[in-house]
């Protein structure tokens, strides 16, 4: 069985104590961004649907650090709306954080950011990669490509990262299982941690459904515990 890494960047709603004075609004309103801004029951999705696999999890929520933007805003483009790698505002892109020196950013990023790389780089160096993600069904005003369809399932691949055959072989496979497929949107490409071969799997939250009898969930984790993987 080919070996599978699955990266869940975006699952936690974990905010550190030290983090906590750096927001602008009511403890309240920033855990209710933390729960909106999180990708909810993908740690559970990614244990339930492979449960052989190697699943690498942020610390903390997105709303702290996002592992997986851009350390770096001049090449993020989410920096632009106020979600780089620290995020200043919420899903509104109404303020939410006050700005963080450059000691502190290095602090944050060496707390978090540069061990999850490190993590996720040794685990996905001999195997394939699945980057499992949850999204609004209606677009929030922070996305930058909210004008393209919004498919129940989107498979985001990038050009050397992504086998074509591996990318059909999904298509195929979760159409079969009676979802909505699109390609690259409404978000676009796969992070490159250095695997075998790479690909994005973008869930609208909708389809998601509860980890429990929920029909909905069922049947998602049924047709991701049976997708081609690397084909």
């Amino acid at each position: 069985m080919p070996k599978l890494v699955v990266h869940v960047p975006h699952a936690s709603i974990a905010i550190p104590d030290d983090a906590w004075p750096e927001f602008l609004s009511l403890r309240a309103a920033v855990e209710a961004e933390a729960l909106v801004s999180a990708d909810l029951h993908t740690d559970e999705m990614a244990r339930q649907a492979w449960p052989l696999a190697e699943i690498v999890e942020a610390d903390v929520s997105r709303i702290v650090v996002d592992v997986e933007r851009y350390d770096d805003d001049s090449k993020e483009e989410m920096a632009e709306v106020g979600r780089g790698v620290f995020y200043g505002c919420d899903h509104q892109m109404r303020p939410i954080r006050n700005g963080l020196t450059e000691v502190r950013r290095d602090e944050l990023l060496d707390r978090y950011y540069r061990p999850h790389w490190k993590r996720l780089r040794a685990k996905a160096a001999d195997a394939f990669l699945v980057d499992l993600h949850t999204y609004p069904a209606e677009p929030w005003p922070i996305e930058r490509h909210a004008h393209g369809p919004r498919p129940e399932i989107d498979i985001g691949f990038s050009e050397g990262l992504t086998p074509p055959a591996w990318v059909e072989a999904l298509t195929e496979h979760f159409r079969q299982h009676g979802y909505e497929v699109g390609h690259n949107t409404p978000y676009v490409g796969v992070i490159d941690a250095g695997a075998k071969a790479a690909v994005m799997i973008e869930i609208r939250r909708d389809v998601v459904g509860v980890p429990s009898g929920d029909p909905r969930w069922q049947r998602l984790i049924a047709g991701l515990s049976t997708m081609p993987i690397g084909v």
